[in-house]
């Protein structure tokens, strides 16, 4: 919360207008052109560690969308 109010002060004191920073993750869900439906995950972290974040989020995710595969289906070179 502490990282989230600093990023608000900062986008105070720039040009940029109307942007919403939120203290907690945001998904989005995008229809994709070829009949598959998006996940957007949206959220702030350092960027030093967003890459071992975005790692640790993906493998989570892909976990628990494999515990339903009635409800979820993986394109074939995606399947795990």
């Amino acid at each position: 919360m502490k990282q989230v109010r600093v990023y608000r002060e900062i986008l105070a004191q720039t040009p940029v207008d109307q942007l919403e920073v939120r203290e907690r993750p945001a998904v989005l869900f995008r229809v994709n052109p070829n009949t598959w439906l998006d996940a957007i995950v949206r959220y702030l972290v350092d960027p030093k560690e967003a890459g071992r974040v975005k790692t640790r989020l993906i493998k989570k995710l892909l976990a628990e969308l494999n515990t339903m595969p009635d409800k979820v289906m993986f394109p074939k070179s995606n399947a795990r």
